[in-house]
């Protein structure tokens, strides 16, 4: 214990005095110009965007969002949520064409700033205002800074003038008519408009830099064609508002693929490494690669196997999601289920830059780059947590049920249904409503893991049904599955543990010789920058790097090879 209590007011323990990350216009530009990049060369027009077209689904499944999820993730947020939103009224607003025409070719960013400091989820509660005024014409405002739009990116460091889809309370004669979208132009590339304040957020340590912004309007007036849609006050404002946010639940389901292609990514980076990297054994010079370790093996072929079940499940997760027929609240659950699936399983992302060693730490060789970034998904386009509650809630009372079992029998399915019964039994037993003391202590905690399940069942069966996932693979799955949650297993004697430890055993065992097919078949390799997956690209990242001292005194510099 130190002799003298700490004390925080010590100007040089301030916390002012920490570097903050803070976003600068160099190091942000380069990824929204690959943002455009990426909108330019997906050739998606704005009937994809706003008929989920298999040209926009195709684009969320490519790798590339791996190489630079920063600017994968600008570049979704732009098609997806902004052209998407406002190409909804294009057929009544010719007037928008043009807008849409610039947006498409990236000449303008878009963005959509829905939630705010004290609103995130309850966002139809939000509290931004547009007053009408008499000839018709609008006046944003943030009444309180609780009501400050966060944290979509709105400064003008990233070289590109941006618009936004804002929404906003509508207010006329001072009736609240219900929470409406606008379009508002934020800035010119070079300077923030009039009224409207930007305050750029710390980068989060160990992503790409993105300028995320916490954003206020001061009385910024807007035009009557700033409105989209009707002004006035629906009969059902909360049916408007879900059918406003619609890009949303496509977000939920779109953003969440892109975890699919980092498992691939970092499965492949492990992999690599730990076939290069070896280590001494005995004592008499021997060497063997770390990579005969089951404990190293593991949860790579873990990773890959999983970034082969999902992508499946991906695929056809969106053909339910596209199916006319099906209800909009399916469509949401069917998108939930997914994105608790990906969200879990990207648990792996950490486990494998442990598995690296100190070099995993460093962002410079992807992993924990990727666990970082794709972290965000888990409360962008809807905290997962929250989603899971509210889909296993609607799930317990019957409002609707997404696509059973197409073999009740099969290991996943028991557990789906046992877990679905024990919750089940678990509210009934309850005094009161779902908003009670007791459904907050009894079900609330459970309804991630009822999630999870419904999806770990999902993702087995589209797989096998996909044709393009073998039987190793889909074994390992399951088997890992059913490890997860081996308590429940045993309890109701399907398995002993021993038993569930040793067919995890032989799958595991069973998938290793396959391992160079497994890295083959994700057609990663073009998008790993990672030093350490090769000796001589690490010694070149490292010998690159600033030097302190005499150069001509540093041993570990390469030798400089002989002119000719």
């Amino acid at each position: 214990m130190l002799s003298t209590p700490f004390d925080g007011r010590c100007d040089l323990w301030n916390a002012a005095r920490e570097p903050r990350h803070e976003v600068t216009k160099d190091a942000i530009q380069v990824h929204y110009g690959r943002a455009r990049d990426l909108c330019r060369r997906s050739g998606l027009t704005v009937y994809d965007i706003l008929h989920l077209s298999p040209n926009f689904w195709r684009f969320h499944f490519d790798m590339i969002a791996a190489r630079d999820m920063t600017a994968f993730v600008i570049a979704t947020i732009h098609l997806n949520l902004c052209i998407g939103t406002i190409g909804r009224f294009a057929v009544e607003r010719p007037d928008l064409a043009p807008l849409l025409e610039d947006l498409r070719q990236f000449k303008v960013c878009g963005e959509f700033m829905l939630t705010e400091i004290d609103h995130g989820l309850d966002a139809k509660n939000l509290d931004t205002t547009a007053t009408m005024l008499d000839d018709g014409s609008f006046v944003l405002h943030t009444p309180a800074f609780g009501a400050a739009k966060a944290m979509p990116p709105t400064t003008p460091l990233a070289g590109i003038p941006r618009i936004a889809v804002v929404f906003a309370r509508l207010l006329v004669e001072g009736e609240s008519r219900g929470v409406k979208p606008f379009i508002v132009p934020i800035n010119d590339s070079t300077r923030m408009r009039p009224g409207i304040v930007s305050r750029a957020l710390p980068v989060r340590p160990g992503t790409k830099p993105l300028d995320h912004s916490i954003t206020t309007f001061n009385n910024v007036e807007l035009p009557a064609e700033a409105l989209l849609g009707s002004s006035a006050k629906a009969e059902d404002e909360r049916a408007e508002f879900l059918d406003q946010i619609w890009r949303v639940s496509v977000g939920t389901l779109s953003l969440s693929i892109m975890g699919v292609s980092a498992l691939k990514v970092d499965g492949c980076i492990a992999a690599m490494y730990s076939q290069r990297r070896q280590v001494g054994v005995g004592n008499h010079g021997q060497v063997v690669s770390i990579m005969s370790f089951s404990t190293q093996q593991r949860p790579i072929l873990k990773a890959l196997a999983f970034g082969e079940v999902l992508h499946a499940y991906g695929e056809w997760t969106v053909q339910q999601f596209m199916n006319p027929d099906a209800a909009a609240d399916v469509r949401r659950g069917l998108a939930t289920a997914f994105k608790a699936l990906v969200v879990r399983s990207s648990r792996l992302l950490v486990e494998l830059a442990e598995r690296c060693g100190w070099q995993g730490l460093y962002a410079h060789n992807q992993i924990s780059e990727l666990a970082s970034t794709f972290q965000g998904n888990s409360v962008a386009e809807g905290d997962t947590l929250v989603i899971s509650i509210r889909l296993a809630s609607e799930l317990l009372a019957q409002k609707y049920c997404l696509p059973q079992p197409g073999d009740r029998r099969s290991p996943l399915a028991m557990y789906e249904r046992g877990v679905f019964d024990e919750m089940a039994a678990r509210m009934a037993a309850l005094p009161s409503d779902h908003r009670s003391s007791e459904f907050n202590a009894a079900v609330l905690p459970c309804c991630r893991a009822m999630v999870e399940a419904i999806g770990q069942r999902m993702a087995y069966e589209a797989a096998l049904h996909s044709g393009n996932v073998i039987p190793e693979v889909l074994d390992l799955f399951e088997k890992c599955c059913i490890r997860e949650d081996a308590s429940w297993h045993i309890e109701h004697g399907n398995y002993s543990r021993t038993r569930i430890w040793t067919a995890e055993e032989r799958a595991f065992t069973n998938l290793m010789p396959l391992l160079p097919d497994l890295v083959k078949r994700t057609n990663a390799q073009d998008y790993i920058t990672a030093p350490i997956v090769n000796g001589e690209a690490l010694e070149n990242f490292l010998t690159r790097l600033p030097i302190y001292g005499n150069e001509w005194e540093d041993t570990g510099k390469p030798p400089r090879k002989a002119k000719l």
